[in-house]
């Protein structure tokens, strides 16, 4: 019972406790609470009404003020009141501890604060822009009246160096003056929206002013000064480089300068415009048509130096040309005689000779216009050039015909020296197979004798010609070349056959009693070798029976005579 007394004491205490902890946690809160209400009511925005009420606004800058201030007025008298309410409310509810209905109003009040609190900065905010604008188009006002001065000042002292642009500046200073006049009737009257909108378009047009009042002076004295000068100049020198004796195509600087001239007059009206864009386009290009014709003149004078040393040298040229493809012509004729010219040297060389005449004919025109006082010198330059580049093709085609045929009577001479050294290899040949003693010779061996035989006389038979085609020539040495080699290698064989099989013979009659095989191979073997001529086939029929009975006979045979060979020769 009495744990149960104790029980029932710590509980209350508790609940007691309770109670306590949340009321003075939600007197601290609604405290809080208050002191925002507080901090809101003491904004600075009543002495910002004050001020703008001085001001006298009118216009669309007291439309904005009568709009914030009634939005101020509403605040104050109803959102004020309201959140006083919710105060009472929920210190009423606290002194009843019906906490859960304190925290409910607490949660509305502080949502209702962070409302009101943007709506309260958003008038305060709009009552600071309305007094800036004040302030901010005053001075703009006042900055932009004293650039405005500047330019007036500068346009009166430096009207000269306006030109036909000078009306039309005064007439925008003239406009400028208007607006001034009405930004400041606005301003005094305490209209500051509605002068910021003619503060913006008085920027606009200063800005615009002084950017053309900038760039007109240069543009202006191009117009007036420079490009005049300089056309003045080009036409003094054009005429003067007529009397000595240039030429212009179609008089083309003439109508050029003309043109520059048009150019001239349309810039001056797009200036009294003030359209300078388009008078800057258009004086660069005139600048551009200026300096053309500078180098016009200038390349003409470069080019008669030019042509002065250089005529001279292609005329040299030409004539060495000229000779040099007669040297040439001599020379093919003569081999002509001797030689056939298979490669159409002769008539590349006529065709040279051609191209070379219309080159001096080309040279000869030039000197007579110089001499007529009828040459365009950069004209004459440009061709002296181009002749000078096919001059240079033409002796390096001269150079590769003489090349090509300076060889041919040491070919002749080679070939000469071959057909000899063919003919003493034929002789040779046919000593080595005489000397052998061989009881016949196969037909076609005898058959590709005569055909190389028959080659190298054909070849002698064509070298002693009165006129020689080299190029068959080469041809025929080729094939008498390799005929004669594959010749020298059947006679090899030939013989080799030969004496190996006899050899082969002597070393088999040791075996001819006591071998039957041996007997009967030997006397087909000598019916093949002098009968049928055919002595590789005698050598590999003998061999191979004689292997059957002593191998490694026939490589001790051959071995043998190959080293007698070899020492012979050696």
């Amino acid at each position: 019972m009495f744990y149960i007394l104790i029980g029932i004491v710590v509980v209350a205490l508790i609940g007691y406790l309770s109670v306590v902890f949340y009321q003075r946690y939600f007197i601290k809160q609604i405290k809080q609470l208050e002191a925002h209400k507080g901090d809101l009511m003491a904004l600075p925005i009543p002495e910002r009404l004050t001020k703008l009420r001085s001001l006298h606004l009118t216009g669309e800058s007291l439309q904005n003020f009568d709009r914030w201030e009634k939005q101020y007025e509403q605040i104050t008298n109803h959102n004020f009141s309201t959140i006083e309410g919710y105060l009472f409310d929920a210190e009423t509810a606290n002194a009843k501890y019906q906490f859960i209905q304190v925290a409910r109003i607490l949660k509305q009040l502080r949502a209702y604060l962070t409302e009101t609190d943007q709506d309260l900065l958003d008038v305060q905010d709009a009552l600071e822009n309305l007094l800036a604008n004040e302030a901010d188009t005053r001075q703009k006002i006042q900055r932009l009246r004293e650039q405005y001065q500047q330019l007036r000042k500068r346009l009166l002292t430096k009207s000269f160096s306006f030109g036909p642009a000078l009306d039309a500046l005064e007439a925008t200073l003239g406009r400028l003056e208007v607006d001034f006049d009405e930004a400041n009737e606005l301003t005094t009257a305490g209209d500051h929206l509605g002068a910021k909108a003619i503060l913006q378009k008085l920027i606009t047009e200063t800005t615009q002013l002084e950017d053309q009042m900038e760039r007109i002076p240069k543009r202006y004295n191009e117009l007036a000064n420079e490009f005049p000068e300089q056309l003045v100049e080009i036409n003094d020198t054009y005429h003067q480089m007529l009397t000595e004796h240039y030429q212009f195509d179609d008089r083309q600087i003439e109508v050029k300068q003309q043109q520059l001239m048009d150019q001239l007059d349309k810039s001056t009206t797009l200036l009294s415009d003030l359209a300078i864009e388009s008078v800057e386009a258009n004086n660069d290009e005139i600048a551009r048509g200026i300096d053309q014709l500078y180098d016009q003149l200038e390349a003409e004078m470069t080019a008669k130096k030019a042509v002065a040393t250089q005529l001279p040298t292609t005329a040299t040229f030409v004539q060495h040309a000229e000779r040099q493809n007669h040297e040439l012509l001599l020379e093919l004729d003569h081999l002509n005689q001797s030689y056939a010219l298979t490669h159409d040297e002769l008539a590349s060389a006529k065709q040279l000779q051609k191209q070379v005449g219309e080159e001096q004919a080309l040279v000869e025109g030039h000197q007579a216009k110089i001499a007529n006082h009828e040459a365009v010198y950069t004209a004459i330059a440009e061709d002296l050039t181009e002749i000078d580049e096919r001059l240079t093709v033409i002796e390096e085609k001269q150079q590769a015909i003489h090349d090509q045929v300076a060889s041919l009577h040491q070919g002749e001479v080679v070939a000469n020296e071959n057909l000899r050294q063919f003919e003493l290899e034929l002789r040779n040949l046919k000593r080595a197979v005489e000397k052998v003693n061989l009881p016949g010779l196969q037909q076609k061996y005898l058959d590709f004798f005569f055909v190389v035989s028959d080659e190298i006389q054909k070849l002698d038979h064509d070298l002693n010609q009165i006129k020689i085609n080299l190029d068959d020539i080469a041809k025929q040495l080729i094939l008498v070349q390799e005929d004669l080699d594959e010749l020298k290698a059947k006679t090899d064989t030939l013989i080799d056959s030969a004496l190996i099989t006899e050899q082969l013979l002597q070393y088999a009659n040791r075996y001819r009693a006591d071998f039957p095989a041996i007997q009967e191979a030997c006397v087909t073997v000598q019916t093949i070798f002098n009968e049928e001529y055919d002595y590789a086939k005698a050598v590999d029929l003998l061999a191979t029976a004689l292997e059957k009975v002593d191998p490694g006979a026939y490589t001790q045979v051959e071995k043998a005579y190959y080293d007698q060979k070899s020492d012979a020769t050696n």
